[in-house]
């Protein structure tokens, strides 16, 4: 077969530089697999933890346990231990998942079975979503101790204390190991099939403001019990009546009126998901944050998973949406 013209025939020169090019990138992803994704975590936090923990060793058993305990996380570690290596299990499941925070060779190393296993064999983590999921577990103890941020200052975007990075990760793509996601999303979505008292709910809410639940107020009135008692709600300047009592769903009520004084800055949606049987109000989100998702996944998409709460009044007609959230 003839040459078309214009062009040449393939030179050895030019093949072997195209299999050195080949050789070289297959040697690339070779290294990149083998070292794997580097952790947030960084040296200087597990050094600052473990000063923390010989600093304050009088009360190393109040330490040692979470503040998060619904979320699963319990820590242990000996500061005096060499190698100093942090063990993070569930307090829920004995038997459960364990993993292990330590440094090899001066670099963080993550460790992880879903099953109870001593660290030495313990495999090493590499995903990265597992990783990321274990930096803000970690995250949590960091924060709690009022420790110095890491060394790029995103110590807040870790895992579970980014929110859209959360919601994301556990409700949309639901990439977590499966062991604690059950707990997590009690903590995150509140279930309408709750039996607390609705002031807990409110309570909820406030701590979901983060430094803003300062702005948040409520008081209940009325004697009887919840049969008879109303709210009065207040965020910043912004004021709601909430009259519970007879609604059909007065969770999903309540959180419409608390939407009413907290928007703007933050708006709570309903939350569901048939696979998890979740049905409940998800942690209020900031605007951007709801932004975020839409961009991510598309306004429809972010709806049909977290529909928004509306108030309504009584009509002769029947109940309506108001105009305002």
């Amino acid at each position: 077969m003839g040459l078309t013209r214009g062009h040449k025939p393939p030179t050895f020169v030019s093949m072997r530089k195209t299999k050195d090019t080949i050789a070289e990138a297959a040697a690339i992803i070779a290294r990149a697999g083998a070292s794997g994704p580097t952790p947030a975590t960084t040296p200087e936090m597990i050094g600052h933890y473990r000063r923390h923990l010989r600093l304050n060793h009088m009360r190393k058993g109040v330490l040692l346990m979470s503040p998060f305990i619904p979320l699963g996380p319990h820590l242990t570690a000996d500061p005096d231990a060499d190698p100093f290596i942090i063990r993070l299990s569930s307090t829920l499941r004995p038997a459960g998942a364990t993993a292990y925070l330590t440094l090899r060779d001066g670099a963080v190393e993550w460790r992880y079975a879903r099953t109870w296993m001593r660290y030495a064999r313990c495999p090493i983590v590499r995903d990265p979503l597992l990783m990321q999921w274990l930096d803000g577990l970690f995250a949590a103890f960091y924060l709690e101790a009022d420790l110095p941020a890491s060394l790029d200052d995103d110590l807040e975007m870790l895992g579970p204390w980014d929110r859209v990075r959360w919601v994301r990760t556990n409700l949309f793509e639901g990439g977590r190991p499966g062991e604690t996601l059950t707990e997590e999303i009690d903590m995150w979505v509140y279930g309408l099939n709750s039996t607390e008292p609705l002031n807990q709910f409110l309570a909820w809410v406030s701590e979901g403001l983060d430094e803003d639940g300062r702005q948040f107020r409520y008081t209940a009135h009325g004697e009887g019990g919840e049969s008879a008692r109303f709210y009065l709600l207040r965020y910043g300047k912004r004021r709601a009546m909430a009259f519970p009592a007879g609604q059909p769903e007065p969770l999903l009520y309540l959180a419409g009126i608390a939407n009413s004084i907290l928007q703007p800055d933050y708006e709570l949606r309903r939350y569901r998901n048939k696979k998890l049987g979740k049905d409940g109000i998800l942690m209020p989100l900031a605007p951007q944050d709801w932004e975020a998702l839409a961009s991510a996944y598309g306004p429809m998409a972010v709806e049909a998973r977290f529909s928004p709460i509306h108030r309504h009044t009584e009509t002769a007609n029947g109940r309506r949406r108001t105009m305002d959230p």
